[in-house]
């Protein structure tokens, strides 16, 4: 299995990634070459399913790029996406502690869990079986998401979970949840309380940005795992900006320039 540094390195600083919602490898290659801390592959939303994911995975560490999965929810698909090569999970809607220790045992080998020892690249592959065990333990990272008014509700006891590395706010998904304006001083609280608690538990606080004022912002509000755009958002920006400036010579031309 690839074993990267990438939980010492979320205990100790400040990380920043981008998710990957495309299914092309070209475009995994290219995000993993411009020097984001790590990628996260996202199975939550598309049409992204193990085949795929496996082969972004392996896109991936041809640039030696630690890339996340999002699973669609806990259960065996985590650790599917593990055994595949990934460098971690990020769970959505994590709503109770149950919820919390289910997906830490999944990710994670005997005696902290219960996830099966099966071939692939993430997987056992031959060798010494407790050295693959603690090296899998002590690099797989554990990232969930509390997005939802009952996550609020039970953030403590969310995060008091051990094995729990980092807690992702989802901005847009808690406003819904909550039923409040996004951006609005409700929204914030809810946001700020989680990063709160993140930061009391121990575990590394942290949200999707939309744009870099968002990253700054809340790496300011004490957020120290940043997933900021992603492969199609900054498609569209770049299309839009060319667009916006090249759109005035998109008219009819005249006889002249026909002539010309």
């Amino acid at each position: 299995m690839s074993v990267y540094p990438l939980r010492q390195k979320l205990s100790e600083q400040r990380i920043i990634g981008t998710f990957i919602g495309i299914d092309a490898p070209n475009v995994v290659e290219t995000m993993g070459r411009i020097g984001f801390d790590y990628l996260v592959v996202d199975a939550e939303h598309g049409p992204l399913g193990i085949r795929s994911i496996g082969d972004l995975l392996r896109s991936a560490a041809l640039v030696g790029a630690p890339t996340l999965v999002r699973v669609p929810e806990t259960g065996p698909y985590i650790g599917r996406v593990l055994d595949a090569g990934a460098a971690g999970v990020l769970v959505p809607r994590i709503e109770t502690a149950d919820d919390a220790v289910d997906a830490v045992a999944r990710a994670r080998y005997a005696p902290e869990g219960y996830r099966g020892l099966g071939p692939g690249r993430g997987g056992y592959a031959g060798g010494d079986i407790p050295s693959h065990l603690r090296r899998a333990n002590e690099s797989v990272v554990v990232a969930i998401q509390i997005e939802t008014l009952l996550g609020l509700k039970n953030a403590d006891a969310i995060l008091a979970v051990p094995g729990v590395d980092a807690v992702v706010v989802g901005p847009a998904d808690l406003a819904a949840s909550l039923g409040v304006p996004f951006g609005s001083t409700e929204h914030q609280a809810a946001v700020d309380r989680i990063i709160d608690a993140g930061l009391v538990h121990g575990v590394a606080p942290g949200a999707f940005c939309f744009t870099e004022d968002d990253a700054k912002r809340l790496a300011a509000r004490g957020a120290r795992m940043l997933i900021v755009g992603g492969d199609s958002l900054y498609m569209s920006n770049a299309a839009k900006a060319t667009w916006a400036a090249l759109s005035e010579l998109s008219v009819p031309v005249t006889v002249d320039e026909v002539a010309r």
